[in-house]
């Protein structure tokens, strides 16, 4: 087994190097505490190109008939949710979802990416409705050595409700 597939062997592959991660590859992966990822599972990686991935939302109690839906999920916890994809798709060529965590904790190695400015942002609507958001996060091009541009978006039923661009940055020690 090569030094790559090892990396990868608990990770389901796909296909011509297209990988799926669940929420525990996710939490080595990211370096957020398990309660802040907003992402359930990766339905297709193409580590340091793009990502599609699946979130479940809940709205709790239901309203009783007559009264106003209460339950809104933002379009910018959606964006935050794309920031995390994003991160997923260049932690995910750089560093072994193993070695990681730890190189978070001690402060030391690889600055983190993170969002840095939104290039343009469509929203269509905030979510109302309970359901399963579909995020994509592609890497459009590198705009220098720190500074990485990304365009995607967010779905639910099939639907955008959130088109945008961004850029990912490297994270200050």
């Amino acid at each position: 087994m090569t030094a790559e597939e090892a990396r990868w062997d608990r990770h389901r592959i796909l296909g011509d190097g297209v990988l799926s991660l669940d929420a525990e590859d996710l939490r080595l992966l990211l370096p957020l505490s398990k309660d802040r990822i907003l992402i359930d599972r990766v339905l297709s990686l193409e580590p340091g190109e793009m990502a599609v991935a699946q979130k479940a939302v809940s709205g709790g109690d239901v309203s009783a008939v007559g009264e106003k839906n209460k339950f809104v999920f933002p379009s910018t916890t959606a964006m935050t949710a794309l920031e995390q994809l994003s991160l997923v798709v260049l932690l995910a060529a750089v560093d072994p979802p193993t070695t990681t965590p730890s190189v978070w904790k001690s402060g030391q190695g690889t600055k983190i990416p993170h969002l840095t400015e939104i290039e343009t942002l469509e929203v269509d609507s905030e979510m109302v409705v309970p359901g399963i958001l579909h995020l994509r996060a592609h890497l459009v091009r590198e705009i220098d050595d720190a500074n990485n541009l990304f365009e995607g978006g967010v779905s639910v039923g099939g639907v955008d409700f959130i088109r945008a661009r961004w850029v990912m940055g490297s994270g200050s020690e």
